[in-house]
């Protein structure tokens, strides 16, 4: 195993910015699969960002532009967690035993209609009241939670080259 000095690593002002090697009889796999399922949402936040919300497709030039977009597409993705955590406890708390699958709040409809609505409040168009509407339909329009799937997902073809992709901006 590798010991590093923490105390001198923080001194240093490396603390922040260290790998530590760590001897593998120590540590279990198990150990580091258990670890896997902790950083699994950090995956899909990191997906949704660059897929639903185009994060690497700036239409700006500037640094002050990249970053205003950047900055505006966390607010929204942080927006549209909150209304899906609430949507999401007012279907658990009116579910009925009676259900076969429990249902969540389908987050690309939140998600797509965040995306249209923000930017009409931000012009005057709508009233912030449209947020709660927002939180009434995906509360209506909801997905199910499919527990142990018994079939593979199919794959998709590849669609050919994708270096010249010619997408609209989010935002």
């Amino acid at each position: 195993m590798v010991n590093i000095d923490l105390k001198v690593l923080k001194d240093m002002g490396l603390y922040n910015n260290s790998i530590i090697i760590f001897d593998r009889g120590y540590y279990s796999e198990d150990m580091f699969f258990v670890l896997k399922f902790y950083r699994w949402p950090v995956e899909l936040k990191y997906k949704e960002l660059k897929s639903r919300f185009a994060m690497e497709e700036f239409s700006g030039a500037t640094a002050v532009s990249i970053q205003q977009e950047f900055y505006i597409n966390m607010l929204l993705s942080n927006l549209a967690s909150l209304i899906k955590n609430e949507a999401d406890e007012e279907i658990q708390i009116s579910a009925k035993s009676t259900n076969k699958f429990r249902y969540q709040a389908n987050r690309a409809f939140i998600i797509e209609r965040i995306k249209s609505i923000v930017p009409k409040i931000l012009c005057g168009l709508f009233e912030l009241s449209i947020i709660e509407q927002l939180y009434i339909d995906a509360v209506r329009c909801r997905s199910q939670l499919l527990p142990g799937r018994s079939f593979p997902r199919k794959k998709l073809k590849s669609k050919g080259r994708s270096h010249f992709r010619n997408k609209k901006v989010s935002f």
